[in-house]
This record gives C-alpha cells, sequence and structure tokens, in this order.
C-alpha cells in the first residue's frame, strides 16, 4: 500500500453521485445567481440610470430656463487633423 496520501486516496472507489444530484445543483445555483442578478441591478443598474436620466432632467430643465447649451467638460468642439 502507497505512503503517500493522494495514492491512498486514489486506490478508494468513489461512489457515483445521487441521481438528483445535478438538478438539486443547478436549482441552488440558478436560484443564487438569479438574486445576485437581481441585487447587481438593484443597486448599481438601477442607480446609474436614475442619475443619467436626472442628469439629462438637468441638462433639459437649464436649457428650458436660459436657453443656452451648456456642453459637458469633455465635449468641447476639437479641430480637424
Amino acid at each position: 500500500m502507497a505512503t503517500d496520501l493522494f495514492e491512498r486516496l486514489a486506490e478508494l472507489p468513489v461512489p457515483p453521485p445521487p441521481e438528483s444530484f445535478t438538478t438539486a445543483l443547478h436549482q441552488r445555483l440558478n436560484r443564487r445567481l438569479l438574486a445576485s442578478h437581481l441585487a447587481d441591478f438593484a443597486f448599481s443598474g438601477f442607480g446609474f440610470a436614475i442619475w443619467h436620466l436626472a442628469e439629462a432632467f438637468g441638462g433639459l430643465m437649464r436649457l428650458t430656463l436660459t436657453g443656452q447649451l451648456k456642453p459637458r467638460q469633455g465635449d468641447e468642439p476639437r479641430s480637424a487633423p
């Protein structure tokens, strides 16, 4: 008999997994993935969308009240090469 732990483990027979193993595993994994995607959307995506909608609404209000369109930083026209 081998003295190395991994060699001894390799000699042991491994029973097959139960019939419902993959189904139960996929169901648990899918629930957790769905929860993580919804949480990511709720905390990141929704806030990002609200921020940009508020920014656009603020620009619309500024244009409506002052009649001037103020470009954002980095939106200045560039000279042609």
